[in-house]
């Protein structure tokens, strides 16, 4: 093999690589700057808080078997239930209930992306 018919290969080969590169990349999120209706001033970013993926939710890892997310579910439902800190004041049950209402979510999404339906 030549020293020509080396490089054609060597360039091509990195031709190949950038080209698939840049195929993978994907598009950056672009902050937006409109404002909300009530005209409070607040962005759209600032309305929605970002989601953490269910696996962060409940505080298992992305491969974890249908027992282990259940136990999870189990364990973060009994310790953030609204019922606990009932008597604690407004706050502290709004807390409750808005993450009662994300360890739900991330618990139907993990079984969602199990293949099972909680219909």
């Amino acid at each position: 093999m030549s020293g020509v018919e080396l490089s054609v290969i060597i360039i091509g080969l990195l031709i190949g690589y950038w080209v698939v590169s840049m195929l993978d990349k994907k598009p950056e999120a672009k902050p937006t700057t409109e404002v909300m209706p009530d005209d409070t001033g607040a962005s759209a970013a600032e309305a929605a808080p970002a989601t953490p993926p269910w696996h962060e939710v409940l505080n298992v890892s992305a491969s974890a078997s249908l027992d282990e997310i259940r136990a999870a579910y189990k364990l973060h439902i009994s310790q953030y239930h609204p019922d606990k800190v009932a008597t604690l004041g407004d706050e502290l049950r709004a807390l409750a209930e808005r993450k009662t209402k994300e360890i739900g979510a991330a618990y139907a999404e993990a079984l969602r992306a199990h293949g099972i339906d909680e219909a």
